[in-house]
């Protein structure tokens, strides 16, 4: 579900469900969210739900215009994370659907020197904050479980810092092995938009914190803003500290403005950024240690509920199928479901229910009961299954508990030399049709739960006499390595397209698991990782 993130007139962190077609945002109280401020008119926006389930953020011919990202628009489509500047406030666009994304340092320029009229704030001098930044910096990171990963507790903190300093974009990276290396864990806005442009930031300024051990904000007044420079006109940054350590960087910046920061969202920005660091620092220690002291029972418990509810996949005379779960440490709820309706046709799902707790494992469960019975009742929705997925979609949209659950449908028919296939948020399945030939059966469509009305459509190929079929979870293209790497889909392809690799689906399941577990090394994964294959026939 999207929803809006904002500091209220009380300077309150509020949120807003975007649960109307079409949200209003402005001066007057009649429209969605209002807010009393003169730089904003009456009717100043409007976001639009659109039919695919993406929002639509639209100017209303508004006094002072309507900004995303820092960049003047009058009608663009929004995606999790960018940022509307209203006025003289800012609203942060959130998908919970949508996984958060961390984007290249490609949005560094590299200047030859400092930005012009700089004021830099020494770490060692004194931070004195107000009551109401002490408090915005209590509620950072107030809701993360004790089990959060350094991404998750990054996101969290960003979206609000964006926020309480009133900025459009911004990032938080950790330091890297080299001298100028940075790893991003968490942005908001600092991705490349198709189409559209994106505002530099200073490098020299970026790297500042770790080079230098300075925080800094710039320009220092209005008057010095100078709206010809090769990046954001206005910026801030500091350095996350853990232990006396410069571990990263927090940075924050408007593309363009005529405001620039003041003193106090330097010195805020400081004690966020050592507040940061120290959860962060403590991350990789405190992960393991509360998930032995307050979660190693909970997890046992999950995870055998898991085995209960798992139904072991099977061959046929027809069809070979193998499939292989890697554990995670802490988030676990993956299946795989293969159903044979006869010796010529059958059904493969698998559903990605990781990081969902007891209430995605149960879901998870009667959607493959679901699925069973709705293909049991009607042979129809073997190739045919988006009736199926609509209905189940509503249902789980519609329920009290909602979880957002990304699943890959694909149903196989021999005698009709087709297969049919739903990629419901999930990672695309891949078709090995013959020897050193895959195909990435691509299909972007929302994981069920996310919006009841969205209408899902079922993609269809033609088969071959022989193939082989590759579903798996996010758990196997998404583990990150100790370097902050994740093995990504190309590596899992690369792996696939030797002629050698068109052999049993034992074999196949192998070389993807082989390239998983090389790519880990010695670092274990989070989240279960699940690989399924079915095949037919030989080369």
């Amino acid at each position: 579900m999207a929803y809006l993130r904002y500091i209220d007139d009380a300077g309150r962190l509020e949120s807003k469900l975007l649960d109307v077609e079409q949200f209003l945002i402005g001066r007057a109280n009649t429209c969605q969210l209002f807010f009393e401020s003169d730089m904003i008119s009456r009717e100043h926006l409007r976001i639009d739900l659109e039919a695919d389930g993406r929002h639509r953020v639209r100017d209303l011919g508004s006094r002072n215009k309507t900004y995303v990202n820092g960049e003047l628009v009058n009608d663009t489509l929004l995606t999790n994370g960018d940022i509307i500047r209203v006025g003289d406030r800012v609203v942060e666009f959130i998908d919970d659907a949508a996984r958060p994304e961390v984007g290249e340092l490609d949005f560094l320029v590299a200047e030859k020197s400092d930005p012009p009229d700089c004021e830099w704030v020494k770490l060692k001098l004194p931070v004195s904050l107000t009551l109401a930044q002490v408090e915005s910096l209590s509620l950072l990171c107030s809701e993360m479980p004790l089990t959060a990963r350094a991404e998750d507790i990054a996101n969290a903190a960003l979206g609000q810092i964006i926020l309480d300093v009133q900025a459009e974009r911004g990032f938080i990276a950790l330091r890297g092995e080299g001298k100028s290396d940075l790893r991003p864990l968490a942005q908001r806005a600092m991705k490349r938009v198709p189409g559209a442009s994106l505002m530099a930031a200073s490098q020299n300024f970026v790297l500042a914190p770790v080079l230098q051990n300075v925080a800094g904000r710039y320009p220092q007044s209005a008057g010095q803003i100078n709206a010809k420079l090769a990046y954001a006109t206005v910026g801030l940054v500091a350095p996350l500290t853990f232990r006396g350590d410069v571990v990263g960087v927090l940075y924050a910046d408007r593309p363009s403005s005529k405001k620039p920061f003041p003193p106090a969202s330097l010195q805020y920005a400081l004690a966020a950024g050592a507040y940061i660091g120290a959860m962060v620092g403590e991350t990789a220690r405190k992960l393991p240690r509360s998930a032995v002291r307050e979660g190693a029972a909970w997890m046992s418990a999950i995870r055998r509920v898991q085995a209960t509810l798992t139904t072991p996949v099977t061959s046929s005379d027809t069809f070979d199928v193998v499939s292989k779960l890697y554990p995670g440490r802490y988030r676990c709820g993956d299946f795989a479901l293969v159903m044979h309706l006869d010796e010529s046709r059958c059904a493969m799902l698998v559903i990605d229910g990781g990081g969902h707790g007891m209430p995605g494992i149960a879901l998870s469960a009667s959607l493959q009961a679901a699925v069973r019975s709705a293909l049991a009742a009607n042979d129809e929705t073997l190739l045919d299954p988006s009736g199926m997925f609509n209905s189940l979609n509503q249902t789980i949209a519609q329920a009290a508990g909602r979880q957002v659950l990304p699943c890959t449908y694909v149903g196989i028919d021999i005698s009709a030399g087709r297969l049919a296939y739903i990629n419901a948020g999930g990672v695309h399945p891949m078709l090995l049709v013959a020897p050193g030939r895959l195909v990435a059966l691509e299909q972007p469509s929302l994981a069920l739960g996310v919006d009841r009305e969205y209408l899902y459509e079922a993609s269809r190929v033609e088969l071959p006499d022989a193939f082989r079929m590759i579903c798996c979870t996010e758990g196997i293209v998404g583990a990150v390595n100790a370097a902050g790497e994740s093995v990504g889909a190309p590596r899992v392809h690369e792996a696939l397209l030797p002629r050698e690799s068109f052999a049993s689906a034992t074999e196949v399941v192998g070389r993807v698991g082989n390239v998983w577990v090389a790519h880990l090394a010695s670092t274990q994964s989070d989240d279960d990782a699940l690989v399924l294959v079915l095949s037919r026939g030989t080369a």
